[in-house]
């Protein structure tokens, strides 16, 4: 499966993120989420999930913070 098959350009996806036993769950940019897990590949301390599929295409509430920092090159 390539990359532009799981961040398809202007979708928006369900970011999971395990950091210290805690869960938070973040809805993002595709473009962002891709430049977080280059930026995350450099330094693995906290562990990344994509939720692909979720009961009626619901994504959480939350944004990612700072999401737009994620969304430059």
């Amino acid at each position: 499966m390539t990359s532009d098959a799981w961040f398809p350009t202007g979708s928006h996806v369900h970011l999971r993120i395990w950091l210290g036993g805690m869960v938070f769950d973040y809805a993002a940019q595709a473009v962002a989420v891709r430049n977080l897990i280059h930026d995350w590949r450099r330094r693995r301390w906290y562990t990344i999930e994509l939720i692909r599929d979720t009961i009626e295409e619901c994504l959480p509430p939350r944004r990612l913070p700072y999401e737009r920092l994620f969304l430059g090159p």
